[in-house]
Order: C-alpha cells, then structure tokens, then sequence
C-alpha cells in the first residue's frame, strides 16, 4: 500500500492496487459477439457504436472477467428487471447457433489471464482446444446454461454505474460523498480533485440541515461564497462528477464501467466531466471503460486528454456486419482522424 500525492504536494488518497489494468480482451461467442480481440487497451477506453452494436454487452462481458464470482449481480447491472433471469437472461449471454454450445472470454492483466467459460454443455464436455489443463469452478449453473470460471483468475474490484443509477437523489449522494469521506484522506481526495475541474471548490460538507428542516443532510461547497452552498446549486457537470468520484473513492475499484455517461448532461460540461475522470483514473489508479452515443462526448474526451502529459485514452469501436459484432481500438492519431471526418465512426 502506499500514498498518491497530488501536483502541489497534497494528499491523495491510499491505494493498494498498484497498476492493475487489462490491457487485451478476447470474446468467443458471447451475445452478438462471434470473435472480437481488442488489444492495446488504455487507463481510459470509450467504447462507440450506433445502437444494438454491442457497447453494453462488452461491459457485462468485461464485469465477469473481472470478478465472475458473483454473477448473479450481472443481470440488473446495465439493463432493467428481467423476471426469472435463467430465462430471460443467462440463457441468451450465449451466441445464437453456436454450434458447439460454448463461448468464452479472456483477459490479460500483465501477465496473467483471467479465463471465463459459458455454455450449455456440462462440465465434462468443455474442454474446448486451448483450455484442457484448466481447473475450473462454477459460479452459476442452471439446467440450460452454466458458467465457469478459472481458479487463477485474479479477482478485480469492478464498479457499474448505468443509467438506472446515475440520476441520484440527494441522499443516494450523501451515502457516496459520506463513504468516501471515511476513508482515510478521503475527504481530502475528493475535494482535490473536484478542485482540479472546478477551482472554486475549497471545502466540502455534508450539512445535517437545522432544527425543524425537513429536508435531511445536504452535500454543501465552499465555492468563496459567504456561506457554503448546496451543491445541486454548482451545476450539473459538478454535481455527476462528485457522484462519481465518491463511488470510486469510497470503493477503491480497480475498473469502472460507466453506460452511456452523457445521458442526462448538457454538452457543454462533458469535457469537464471527462477532465474529472482522466484525473481521478490516474491519481487512483481505477481503469474506466464508458459507453457513449454522442460526438459531442468523444470530443470533449480527446480535448481533455490532449491537454494531460500523458494521452492515456483509447476509444474501442464496435459495429454490426453480417457475422456479427466486430471492433477495434482506436489510438491518439486515429482518435484524431476520426474527429477530422477521415476515419467513419457509424
């Protein structure tokens, strides 16, 4: 474990995942997905596409990678309720009409893979090429498909906000703001960086309100004022920025998935918001993977990280042919090519 220190020689926060990150993901088989490896990945990746082209199906598909110990979170992770999810949701994580009723994902996290296996076989039928000397667990299994897992999958903290999560009430963002103040420099943390995006911010509290208010505790900013004031009162950009960063500061992932990060904001403030991010990704050492449906968000993403030392972003383009979903990772120059009109982003 060991301590961030900020630009001007603040405190950040602890953090004890030194350099986890994916850099490659390989998918066989897996929803609209027959063969896709995407290599190359960044600290910060924004996955494109026109709509139905996979985008949040590479999210489920990096969450179970990260830990599919648990994957019974999965199914109201990015998409709304299910009813009885062995029907309506396991079942269809496989491909339609793959012949022989297995898929699987893997990632490389330096060097180590982390393997998941999903089907419809039992046990003892899936032992595809390739995986033979594999020892395996189940996390899930149901009478029409099962999971597997390996047992040297290293186990990543993974974080989802999608958009049934990201429009928090006052006290959902009194819940985050307060669990990332208990870490220790926590409070510290959050205000150094929220300082970085919005300088005006000099302190922030969470206000228990005066006798008789009904309104219950509010998450106040020292913004130079003569008083501190709510923070729905800074703006929308500050405002989904501070969920964030509390959610990650208060968790300590190691990757967070972020679905459809525009939905709800003014243009206008995404190149804070991507600001924010590239900040946090790199003092806390969390690899975020968000979707997007805006040219305006690709934008604002490049232009912030333009002006950063160290352009650690990629953008991962998916896009439907006839054998199903394929995609690609951008760099800097084709991220730029495509900004310019020379690269086609449908």
């Amino acid at each position: 474990m060991y301590r961030l220190i900020d630009d001007n020689g603040g405190k950040l926060l602890q953090s004890s995942h030194c350099g986890t990150m994916i850099d490659e993901i390989k998918i066989e088989n897996f929803r609209g997905f027959t063969s896709l490896v995407l290599p190359s990945l960044k600290r910060v990746n924004l996955i494109v596409g026109e709509n139905n082209a996979g985008k949040t199906s590479l999210l489920e598909a990096i969450s179970l990678l990260c830990d599919a110990s648990k994957p019974h979170n999965l199914p109201h992770q990015f998409r709304p309720s299910q009813g009885d999810t062995n029907l309506r949701y396991f079942r269809w994580l496989l491909r339609d009409g793959t012949q022989d009723k297995i898929g699987n994902l893997q990632c490389s996290i330096g060097d180590r893979r982390n393997l998941v296996l999903f089907g419809t076989p039992t046990v003892s039928e899936i032992r595809p090429a390739g995986f033979s000397n594999e020892m395996l667990q189940s996390p899930y299994s149901s009478t029409n498909f099962s999971i597997w897992m390996s047992m040297s999958n290293r186990q990543l903290n993974c974080r989802s906000i999608s958009v049934f999560q990201q429009q928090h009430d006052h006290r959902a963002l009194v819940a985050l703001v307060g669990r990332a103040q208990r870490k220790g420099d926590g409070e510290e943390t959050l205000q150094n960086l929220l300082a970085k995006v919005d300088p005006r911010i000099k302190k922030i509290r969470v206000d228990p309100g005066t006798d008789g208010n009904q309104d219950g505790n509010q998450v106040i900013v020292d913004i130079g004022l003569s008083e501190l004031m709510p923070l729905a009162q800074t703006g929308q950009g500050v405002n989904r920025l501070m969920s964030i960063l509390a959610d990650i500061i208060g968790e300590s992932p190691d990757v967070l998935l972020i679905d459809e990060i525009e939905n709800g904001l003014h243009h206008s403030v995404h190149q804070q918001i991507w600001a924010g991010l590239a900040e946090a990704a790199e003092k806390l050492n969390v690899q975020i993977f968000a979707t997007t449906h805006s040219g305006e968000c690709l934008r604002a993403a490049n232009a912030a990280f333009q002006d950063r030392p160290n352009y650690d972003f990629s953008v991962i383009q998916l896009f439907r042919v006839k054998s199903g979903v394929q995609g690609r990772v951008l760099d800097k120059q084709h991220i730029e090519a495509a900004i310019a009109g020379d690269i086609d982003l449908r």
